[in-house]
């Protein structure tokens, strides 16, 4: 049996993406289940919703010396602890490689696109896709639209536009209103603490040899959060000591401008006055990490 997991936080191109990789490998005669790392957010339940179909079980046990599969994440501390004792025997990814060590050969797939679902779509036969029902498709076409923010993201390629074409086609959804309802319940914060706000999408990466996490809220405006901000920075900081993290960091990301304010806790970038508005800045691994390597200093 292979267990088929994305990241720990996950988004919707975790969980989605992890379920349909388990349906592609048993297209292909494996036996294959997915499951997620943590609680769905309000996108992925709508997406799920939306197909009228269930959603990957928690996982709740270790995964030493079972055959795993990752999908969205290479990076050893984005996985459940035991992931280093287990023997990955695949990975579908659109992200840098995070430094994991595997076992044997692995069937590797990455490639820079905006979804880790577009690449699945790819990676998928004709005959593949269409055995691949409607309610299956919408799953691929939400984790496509939720990563490139319904195709707006400066990580989407004509790849990702060409793969939402097909799965609309296939779903037979109206792309306009689903990307719509997708983008509201994306955005929606509403009776969410701050703790949950902070861990909605927050992901660990070593950078310069400095731990550093970094979550990211998509809003349709940055006032949303004016209520709970102060909450938010205490969390961080709270965040940053729980994991020793040598820094957090939270963007802001208004998804209408296509900007982000950025917020530190931690022992780095100090000296920056906050909040810190980049123009432009909506990805987190094609622009925050990129700016986070340029101003982060190496670790003595």
């Amino acid at each position: 049996m292979i267990h088929v997991i994305g990241h720990l936080n996950p988004d919707s191109d975790a969980i989605c993406t992890a379920a349909m990789t388990a349906r592609w490998l048993s297209l292909r005669g494996q036996q294959a289940t997915a499951w997620r790392l943590g609680e769905p957010n309000r996108e992925t339940q709508f997406i799920f919703e939306h197909a009228g179909l269930t959603m990957p079980e928690r996982l709740t046990f270790e995964l030493t010396d079972r055959d795993v599969w990752l999908v969205d994440f290479t990076e050893p501390t984005q996985g459940p602890e035991s992931l280093t004792e287990s023997n990955v025997v695949g990975i579908i990814d659109h992200h840098r490689l995070g430094g994991l060590v595997t076992r044997l050969p692995p069937e590797v797939w990455v490639k820079p696109v905006g979804s880790s679902a577009t690449l699945l779509w790819q990676l998928m036969t004709e005959d593949e896709r269409n055995q691949l029902s409607s309610s299956e498709a919408v799953i691929l076409l939400g984790a496509v639209l939720s990563d490139t923010v319904t195709l707006r993201s400066p990580t989407t390629t004509s790849d990702d536009r060409q793969a939402v074409d097909a799965l609309a086609q296939k779903t037979g959804v109206d792309l306009d209103a689903f990307s719509r309802d997708l983008l509201s319940a994306k955005t929606s914060v509403e009776g969410m603490s701050a703790r949950e706000l902070l861990q909605k999408d927050i992901k660990t990466f070593t950078i310069h040899g400095h731990s550093v996490c970094v979550a990211q809220l998509e809003l349709y405006a940055l006032q949303q959060v004016d209520a709970v901000l102060d909450d938010l920075r205490q969390e961080m900081a709270s965040y940053a000591e729980e994991k020793n993290a040598a820094l957090v960091v939270l963007m802001l990301t208004d998804i209408n401008l296509g900007d982000t304010s950025l917020w530190f806790a931690g022992s780095e970038l100090s000296d920056i006055p906050q909040p810190c508005k980049v123009e432009g800045m909506l990805s987190r691994k094609k622009q925050m990490l990129p700016w986070l390597e340029s101003h982060l200093k190496p670790r003595q």
